[in-house]
C-alpha cells in the first residue's frame, strides 16, 4: 500500500510546474491542489475498499455469466440430445412405414394371386356346372325322344294290332305289350 501511494505521488508530480519555477508544494498551486485532492479520492476509495466492492461485484457478476453460460450449454446438450432423439424416431419412423409399405405391396400381390385363383376356381366351377347342365340337358332330350318314341311306337303297334287281328287277340297282345314296354321303361 505503501509503494501505491509512492508510485501515484510520482506520477501525479507534474513537471511543468519545475519548468516555471514555482514551488510544487505551495496551497497556491491548483495542480498541487487537484493531485492532492485526487489522491486523498483515492485513499478514500482504497480506505472504503471500493476496489475490492467492484472486484466483488465483477466476481458475481462473472459468476452470474457463468453459471448462464453453463445454463445454457445444459440447454444446448439436452435439445441436441432431443434433436438427435427425435432424428433417431424419424428415422425409425421412417423405416416402419417403408416396412409397411412393403408389406402392403406383398399383401396386395398375394391377393390378387389369391383373387386370380379364385377367379380361375369360379370360371371352371361355372364351365363344369355349365357342361353338366348340358349333359343333364342332353340326357332329359333323349328321355323326352325316347319317351314320346316309345308312346309313338305303342300308339302305332296298338293301331296296327287292332287293324290286323282280331278282338279278343287285340285285347291281349295289347295287354302284353304294355306290360313288356313298361318293363323296358322301368
Amino acid at each position: 500500500m505503501r509503494n501505491f501511494g509512492l508510485t501515484v505521488a510520482f506520477i501525479l508530480y507534474p513537471l511543468s510546474s519545475y519548468a516555471a519555477g514555482d514551488t510544487f508544494f505551495s496551497l497556491k498551486n491548483t495542480d498541487f491542489i487537484v493531485s492532492l485532492s485526487f489522491a486523498l479520492f483515492v485513499g478514500i476509495l482504497l480506505y472504503l475498499k471500493v476496489p475490492n466492492l467492484l472486484a466483488g461485484l465483477l466476481d458475481k457478476r462473472a459468476d452470474g455469466i457463468r453459471t448462464e453460460l453453463d445454463e445454457a450449454k445444459k440447454l444446448r446438450e439436452e435439445a441436441q440430445t432431443l434433436l438427435a432423439s427425435y432424428e433417431r424416431k424419424q428415422k425409425e419412423i421412417a423405416e416402419q412405414a417403408e416396412r409397411i409399405i412393403k408389406n402392403a405391396k406383398e399383401e396386395a400381390k398375394a391377393v390378387a394371386a389369391q383373387a386370380q385363383k379364385d377367379l380361375e376356381i369360379s370360371i371352371e366351377r361355372r364351365m363344369q356346372a355349365a357342361v353338366e347342365q348340358l349333359e343333364s340337358a342332353e340326357v332329359a332330350a333323349i328321355l323326352e325322344i325316347r319317351d314320346t318314341a316309345i308312346s309313338v311306337a305303342i300308339a302305332v303297334a296298338s293301331e296296327v294290332i287292332q287293324n290286323h287281328s282280331k278282338e279278343v287277340d287285340q285285347d291281349k297282345f295289347l295287354e302284353e305289350s304294355i306290360l313288356e314296354v313298361s318293363k323296358k321303361l322301368h
